[in-house]
C-alpha cells in the first residue's frame, strides 16, 4: 500500500519549485476576488447545489439538504474567503421543493383497507341493532370500504 501525501509534504513540494510556488501565492491572492461568483472556490458538485442569497447583514447559504449542508461546512473557510467585504455566512437547509407541486399537507390520501363482502354485510346488520346513531354511521361508513363486490 502505497504512503498518502500529508498537507504539509505537499506544501513543501510546492514551496521547494519556484513555478509552483509562484501559481500557489497568485491562487491565494485570488481568494478575495469579488469579480466572479464566490460559489467558484467549491467544488463543482457542490457548487452546483449550493444557492447564496445576500440579507442585510450576512449572507444564506441555501442547500437542500443536511448531506449537502455538512459538506458545505467542509468548505465553509473557503466559501467566507470568496465572499465580497468579509459579512458572516450561515447556512440553510431548505429542503426539497420542486415547481408545481402540492403542499405538503395537500397529499391526496391513498385509499384505505378495503373489506369483502361477507364483513361488509355483517357490519351493515350490526349497524341495524344498534340505538346510537353515531356508532350505527360509524359501522355503515366502515362497511362502505367493501372492495368491489363488496356491495349486497
Amino acid at each position: 500500500m502505497s504512503k498518502k501525501t500529508l498537507p504539509d509534504e505537499l506544501q513543501g513540494l510546492i514551496h521547494a519549485h519556484p513555478v509552483l510556488k509562484r501559481l500557489a501565492r497568485a491562487a491565494r491572492g485570488r481568494g478575495g476576488d469579488t469579480h466572479g461568483d464566490p460559489r467558484d472556490c467549491l467544488p463543482p458538485a457542490l457548487r452546483d447545489r449550493v444557492r447564496l442569497v445576500q440579507e442585510e447583514q450576512r449572507w444564506l447559504a441555501l442547500v437542500e439538504t443536511s448531506a449537502t449542508a455538512q459538506l458545505l461546512r467542509f468548505h465553509l473557510p473557503r466559501l467566507e474567503r470568496a465572499l465580497p467585504s468579509g459579512q458572516a455566512l450561515k447556512i440553510v437547509v431548505t429542503g426539497r421543493r420542486e415547481l408545481g407541486a402540492a403542499a405538503p399537507g395537500k397529499a391526496p390520501a391513498a385509499p384505505g383497507p378495503t373489506l369483502d363482502a361477507h364483513s361488509a354485510t355483517h357490519l351493515r346488520q350490526a349497524a341495524d341493532y344498534i340505538d346510537d346513531p353515531d356508532l350505527a354511521a360509524s359501522l355503515r361508513r366502515l362497511a362502505g370500504r367493501a372492495g368491489p363486490g363488496g356491495e349486497t
